[in-house]
């Protein structure tokens, strides 16, 4: 089984890649490399080329898909996020959109993961519009349009926002992917993701499970609960890049044949 077609191909970061995709977050903490590197090693054989992560998910989720995937793929889309700091992986995260701090992610992003320039990353806002220690979501993006004409990202996505801030970003970005929250039981984003489809915007949803809900649409014969879900994201736009994350090579094969 591996995907082909069926599932739909996008123009994301400058690939062309199939659109489901896959999400690190659960790589991290008690997920050692003997767990996680066969899960990204195995959703790579199975067409996999959008991976959503981010260093603030820990440094051992992107040591894994260092030490899995390199040398990369011309084809893979390493999607990292930006806006926050910590003081270590055990501590909460807080927004942070200083330059600075935006420049250091970049740098722990490029030196961990191996790379000159990360291809894709999401400037990851907290969906309000006043500022935070006098940085504005546009000073942010301004930030983020200066680290890729430094050369440190190619292409510039967005997460968390909402539909107004992303009018204001694409109008002068252009933005080349959000990543939103969005599920059969949460459509309250329906809004920016129609914005995406009209605009060609791969949208990349995550919540995707809905987490918690138990809304599920209907599906095809001998499908889950979850990979219904999966298959509803697929077709309700052609621009979703779907990014389900597990730590469970079982779980991973499953997640994929819903796009299948």
């Amino acid at each position: 089984m591996t995907m082909d077609a069926a599932a739909g191909m996008i123009s994301i970061a400058g690939r062309t890649v199939p659109r489901m995709g896959f999400g690190a977050m659960q790589l991290r903490g008690a997920a050692g490399p003997e767990t996680a590197l066969p899960v990204l090693r195995r959703a790579i054989e199975l067409g996999v080329r959008v991976i959503d992560t981010a260093w603030f998910y820990g440094d051992d989720v992107n040591r894994h898909i260092a030490e899995a995937l390199q040398p990369y793929s011309a084809d893979l889309v390493l999607a990292t996020k930006a806006g926050a700091s910590t003081a270590s992986n055990s501590q909460p995260l807080c927004p942070d959109y200083s330059p600075d701090q935006m420049r250091a992610g970049n740098d722990r992003d490029r030196t961990v993961l191996g790379l000159e320039a990360v291809p894709l990353t999401h400037l990851r806002w907290t969906g309000e519009e006043d500022p935070y220690d006098g940085m504005t979501f546009d000073s942010a993006f301004d930030t983020m349009l200066a680290m890729q004409a430094e050369g440190r990202i190619e292409y510039v996505g967005l997460s968390n926002v909402t539909l107004a801030q992303l009018r204001r970003a694409h109008a002068r970005g252009p933005v080349a992917s959000v990543s939103n929250m969005f599920s059969f039981g949460n459509q309250s984003d329906l809004p920016t993701l129609e914005f995406c489809t009209a605009n060609g915007i791969p949208y990349l949803p995550f919540g995707a499970l809905g987490y918690g809900a138990t809304d599920t649409p209907a599906g095809k014969p001998g499908m889950t609960g979850v990979q219904a879900r999966l298959a509803w994201l697929l077709d309700c736009s052609p621009v979703t890049v779907l990014i389900p994350g597990t730590s469970s090579v079982e779980h991973l094969e499953a997640n994929i044949a819903a796009g299948v």
